[in-house]
């Protein structure tokens, strides 16, 4: 049986923007689109992603949200103090996605499951993850991961 969630005070990196973490992500990732490479300033950005539920003491008053490109439907927040990632949202905020850099206990997290866009990546990536090319390959991969997320999820209740 795994060890349950304990609840993390999520943030960007200069803690102007803060919220609560309240359960285990039902996925993790790596992606290498442009995009995220933009967003986070780094090669790739590992994000988790939660149920809307699952966040909770939103202070987001020092994030400025932008959607980079439509579709996918995500809104990708900024902090305006420290311009790092704060956090994201998709499907009307349905869905809650967080860098893990902006988790104080990465240790606690389930490992990421594979990479997307890998064919946008800047430098090779030796690990044992399956590596997704492209948007449609990419796209079915994470709603294909959701999916399993989500069934977990509600298989455990």
């Amino acid at each position: 049986m795994s060890k349950a969630f304990t609840p993390q005070e999520g943030s960007c990196s200069c803690y102007s923007n803060t919220y609560t973490i309240n359960n285990k992500p039902i996925g993790r990732f790596i992606c290498h689109c442009t995009i995220c490479q933009a967003f986070t300033g780094q090669a790739y950005n590992d994000v988790t992603i939660l149920l809307k539920p699952d966040v909770s003491a939103l202070n987001l008053v020092r994030t400025k949200f932008r959607r980079w490109k439509l579709p996918p439907n995500i809104s990708r927040g900024l902090c305006t103090r420290c311009n790092k990632p704060s956090i994201e949202t998709a499907l009307g905020g349905n869905l809650i996605l967080i860098p893990t850099t902006n988790y104080p206990n990465v240790a606690a997290l389930p490992k990421p499951t594979m990479h997307l866009f890998y064919n946008r990546r800047t430098s090779d990536i030796e690990d044992d993850l399956p590596k997704y090319n492209g948007f449609v390959q990419s796209q079915a991969m994470i709603v294909k991961a959701l999916a399993q997320g989500m069934y977990k999820r509600v298989s455990k209740r």
